[in-house]
């Protein structure tokens, strides 16, 4: 059996904004919190921010100061400020904080050495955006470190039509944590793998185990981007 070469930890979001403060006063600037790709340059800092819509929006300033890979994507969760540079018609962004979202490929469950584990989470937000399946979970922790991956159960496709239908859950392992509060998780499903070399549409349905006990199914039409 092939062991798993990573896991993926929990990543709690708070976003402040200390650069906007003048004495007292504190000035909240106009920004949006979204689901991202950010690309970089050669020197690894962010360059080229891609919305789930396709607008493509130049880093003109990263408060963050975070360096990935150099010349390589990631898909992230940020605060940032939409701008426009007056005559130029090229459209930028102003980030002023952000955080790597849980975007690993789904593994079959074989991949996992130690098992395939399903504790509970519950969905805020579950949404279709650029390739990829968002989904802010509601955790209840205390301080420990949680695990998060996405399991692929089953892929089938219909000799008839070739629409692949894809089944996948959750992994999520509290390591016995105390659900003390409620935390907020960001996850980003990368689905273009389902639909190399076929732009056909396919049903993805993500299961989760709850607090309640149940397990919930969510179903989606998936259609690749053609860019």
């Amino acid at each position: 059996m092939k062991k798993m070469s990573f896991h993926i930890v929990l990543l709690l979001i708070s976003f402040f904004f200390s650069s906007c403060r003048k004495d007292d006063e504190y000035v909240y600037p106009s920004v949006k919190l979204e689901f991202l790709t950010a690309e970089s340059g050669n020197d690894g800092f962010l360059s080229y921010l891609v919305t789930d819509s396709g607008e493509r929006l130049e880093v003109s300033e990263d408060l963050s100061k975070t360096q990935i890979e150099a010349n390589s994507s990631v898909r992230i969760v940020t605060n940032y400020k939409e701008l426009d540079k007056t005559g130029t018609g090229i459209k930028q962004a102003k980030v002023y904080a952000l955080l790597k979202a849980v975007s690993p490929e789904p593994s079959p469950a074989s991949g996992f050495a130690d098992g395939v584990k399903t504790d509970p989470a519950d969905v805020l937000s579950m949404w279709l955006g650029r390739d990829y399946l968002n989904i802010t979970l509601s955790i209840k922790m205390q301080n420990g470190k949680h695990l998060f991956h996405f399991v692929e159960n089953k892929v089938e496709t219909d000799q008839t039509t070739g629409r692949k239908t894809v089944y996948l859950t959750l992994y999520h392992d509290a390591g016995n944590d105390l659900e003390a509060f409620t935390r907020r998780a960001y996850l980003s499903v990368p689905l273009s793998k389902y639909t190399e070399n076929n732009t056909r549409e396919t049903i993805v349905y993500f299961s989760v185990n709850t607090y309640d006990g149940g397990v919930k199914r969510y179903d989606f039409d998936y259609t690749p981007t053609s860019n």
